[in-house]
């Protein structure tokens, strides 16, 4: 179902996920050698996100093979000039930009770029109970824009960053907020948790073998492509707001029963529910890490 176009002036190509959607939306990336298996769960995560929201909409993705340190540097306008042509025809817009910056892309580059840590901050804390009291964030960095959420709508609840995702993940906190390296949360680092809930920060976090071991727990992981949907939502529509994109997580999560070890799944069979209302088949395979 996977649709893949090549470029015809660079070394670079499109994937659409589901062909026939009104709109698609994802990133646009260029390293010396795009992953063509990551692209396609890149863009699987951004379908799921839209359809649990109601979109009828597809991920895709744009990815250009090319090395920066080269001297010849002239493939990015080239690139540049076929993506302007082909988002036109897919009706496309890039939430982010991954190796290359808007004044590269141009106007495919959606302004939820700017604010991508806002909106992801936004609708992680919209994604756990209000009563939640110790909370932890599992990253390398001081993540400044999820602690000031969190200031904001609990601030009676004790957060703390931790580097070591095991120490995290064996805290026994209501909440880890988890920003790690794809496929981060998997069977070997959730062997030992007893974290009440776990969500992403990125997509991508977790593995299928670790959703199995974290439910087996009775640990809950929320989707990420719940948690770290808000660049997604802000692209699909100009008068969005972290605001209006955190009501509109609260809203989907009461769909669910969010206490479940079985959410993730649960939330999968939702988004499926509503693209089976406009596409003639579901994309192969759920957003989880490889």
């Amino acid at each position: 179902m996977v649709t893949e176009t090549k470029f015809e002036t660079v070394d670079g190509y499109s994937i659409v996920d589901i062909e026939g959607a009104a709109r698609t939306i994802g990133p646009v990336r260029s390293a010396k050698k795009v992953l063509q298996r990551t692209t396609i769960d890149l863009v699987r995560h951004v379908t799921y996100a839209l359809a649990i929201h109601g979109h009828d909409a597809s991920g895709a993705a744009v990815a250009l093979n090319h090395d920066r340190a080269a001297d010849d540097q002239s493939p990015i306008g080239a690139f540049a000039s076929e993506l302007e042509g082909w988002s036109a025809e897919a009706n496309f817009t890039a939430h982010a930009g991954l190796g290359l910056g808007a004044n590269e892309i141009g106007p495919t580059l959606h302004r939820s770029a700017e604010i991508a840590s806002e909106l992801v901050a936004g609708t992680a804390v919209a994604s756990i109970p209000d009563d939640s009291s110790r909370i932890i964030i599992a990253s390398d960095g001081d993540e400044p824009a999820l602690r000031a959420e969190l200031s904001r709508t609990l601030p009676d609840a004790e957060v703390s960053v931790e580097t070591d995702l095991a120490a995290a993940l064996a805290s026994g906190a209501d909440v880890v907020f988890v920003r790690s390296k794809l496929g981060g949360l998997h069977h070997d680092s959730l062997a030992e948790t007893d974290v009440a809930r776990i969500v992403g920060l990125q997509p991508l976090t977790t593995t299928a073998r670790g959703l199995a071991v974290a439910s087996r727990q009775g640990t809950v992981v929320v989707p990420d492509f719940i948690s770290a949907a808000g660049p997604y939502l802000a692209t699909l529509d100009d008068d969005a707001t972290p605001e209006t994109i955190a009501a509109a997580t609260r809203a989907v999560l009461r769909r669910l029963d969010a206490a479940k070890p079985t959410m993730f799944i649960d939330a999968c069979e939702l988004a499926e529910t509503h693209i089976g209302t406009w596409a003639t088949e579901l994309p192969f395979g759920r957003p989880l890490a490889p």
